[in-house]
């Protein structure tokens, strides 16, 4: 799976694919699609510190960015595809950490895992 793949799956689901924060939340899946599923993820700690040294950007700003991407998701974007994705019918949107497992399951083809 490469970035590429991480960042058509968000199009998929997205309201407005150009905003930055796509981009930061796409990084996120993929680097937490290399983590072990067992490890547990922890998006503050092991995640957002390697996208801040990709980006040269604040780990809270990469969390606000990812942030506004799910608000952006959840209020513009195609609820019949995340629901896809997410392998059940949403109704309240998901946290950044949700939908981070979410696109992570689905592009490692186990939409059953959670």
């Amino acid at each position: 799976m490469s970035l590429q793949d991480v960042l058509l799956l968000i199009q998929f689901i997205s309201g407005h694919p150009c905003r930055k924060g796509y981009y930061h939340l796409a990084l996120a899946v993929y680097y937490c699609c290399q983590v072990p599923v067992y490890s547990g993820i922890c998006l503050e700690r092991q995640i957002y510190p390697l996208i801040s040294n990709e980006t040269n950007l604040p780990v809270r700003s990469i969390s606000r960015s990812i942030s506004r991407a799910v608000c952006d998701c959840w209020d513009y974007g195609n609820h019949v595809n995340l629901d896809k994705v997410a392998n059940r019918h949403l109704i309240e949107k998901p946290s950044p950490k949700e939908l981070i497992i979410y696109l992570c399951s689905y592009l490692a083809g186990y939409p059953d895992l959670l």
